[in-house]
């Protein structure tokens, strides 16, 4: 069973991850911030991350570079609301992101597809 972590300080988004793809054979694992996300990273070894960029404390990008030092082959997917998406989507690509996505996240179908894509299934 593929492990994902979703790591946001909404739970109405994090609570929408558990219900979509828990039914669907995925383990869900939750942190609402950053920190709280890191550590389950190291603990848990998920197979994808998603990961906020805008959270208290411990911003997205800074989540992203420490867990692909900590382990390089878990597939992250960002996930971000912020202005100038280019310029932001280049910078979280530079660093390693497997890819990103706008929020509100308009397809969840469109997220398994690219889940499943990084699971390489």
């Amino acid at each position: 069973m593929a492990k994902i972590l979703t790591i946001d300080d909404e739970t109405e988004f994090t609570t929408l991850i558990q219900s979509y793809f828990g039914p669907r054979g995925f383990e869900v694992l939750v942190a609402n911030d950053g920190k709280t996300g890191l550590a389950l990273a190291k603990k848990e070894n998920p197979d994808v991350c998603l990961i906020d960029l805008k959270m208290p404390g411990l911003h997205g990008d800074e989540v992203l570079r420490e867990i692909l030092l900590y382990k390089p082959s878990i597939k992250c997917i960002m996930i971000t609301a912020s202005e100038g998406e280019g310029r932001m989507r280049e910078k979280l690509t530079a660093l390693g992101a497997y890819s990103c996505f706008d929020k509100p996240i308009t397809s969840l179908r469109h997220l398994e597809s690219k889940i499943k894509e990084a699971l390489g299934s």
